[in-house]
């Protein structure tokens, strides 16, 4: 069995980084390269996956928007059920629903256009903006979408918000339906006098362990493990 993973930083693994490279200087923003084995183990798809015993592959780019995630998966199926037939569960975070993001050769994400007036999709992030109601209708349809896919091809799936978000439908399998990920670990982290968020916001080692002790206990009663 193999989790196949979608979503924003907070299934990258923003801020999850390896104590090692500490005493190296590298340019690169979240030390990417060097980083990606520790920060994929770490974070909870690569946790979640330790804990059952399964292979994990992580699709999750930061600020990916909803639409971006489901367009990523869209192209993930398209090969996986062209080429092959291997077991697998879709994990899903899914991220605020006023992100966007543009293809440009490859994913441009508002979180990098945001501040950036050099960039040529600065107007566009204006234009998806100023219409509240559209964005929220994107989300909608980014996870009926994926559920649709899912549930057509019997394929299991975990999800959850990563983001306070808008959630249109009701997904029966939808992991704490009307809360997110960062919303718990603060408030269980209040609660238990312990630290599970970084100094960015992003969910720390302790963070993602914690979350995937919670989302292992109601995977295994939904009976999708």
């Amino acid at each position: 069995m193999k989790l196949v993973g979608f979503g924003c930083s907070f299934t990258y693994g923003s801020e999850l980084i390896d104590p090692e490279l500490e005493k190296y200087n590298y340019s690169f923003w979240d030390r990417h390269h060097e980083n990606t084995p520790y920060r994929q183990r770490h974070v909870w798809l690569g946790q979640l996956a330790d804990q059952l015993g399964y292979e994990y592959v992580n699709y999750a780019e930061p600020s990916c928007s909803n639409y971006a995630i489901s367009q990523i998966f869209y192209d993930f199926m398209y090969g996986y059920l062209k080429d092959t037939s291997d077991p697998i569960i879709v994990c899903v975070g899914w991220t605020h629903a006023d992100r966007m993001s543009w293809w440009d050769k490859e994913w441009v994400h508002d979180g990098f256009i945001r501040y950036n007036s050099e960039s040529r999709f600065k107007n566009s992030f204006k234009d998806w903006l100023a219409y509240p109601e559209r964005n929220k209708r994107t989300t909608d349809h980014a996870k009926m979408f994926v559920n649709s896919v899912c549930a057509i091809n019997n394929i299991p799936i975990i999800q959850f918000d990563a983001i306070r978000n808008i959630n249109a439908r009701d997904y029966p399998n939808f992991f704490m339906k009307g809360t997110a990920m960062d919303l718990c670990l603060e408030r269980e982290g209040e609660r238990l006098g312990r630290n599970f968020l970084a100094s960015g916001g992003h969910p720390n080692e302790q963070g993602h362990e914690y979350y995937v002790k919670l989302l292992l206990e109601w995977a295994k009663a939904k009976k999708i493990v």
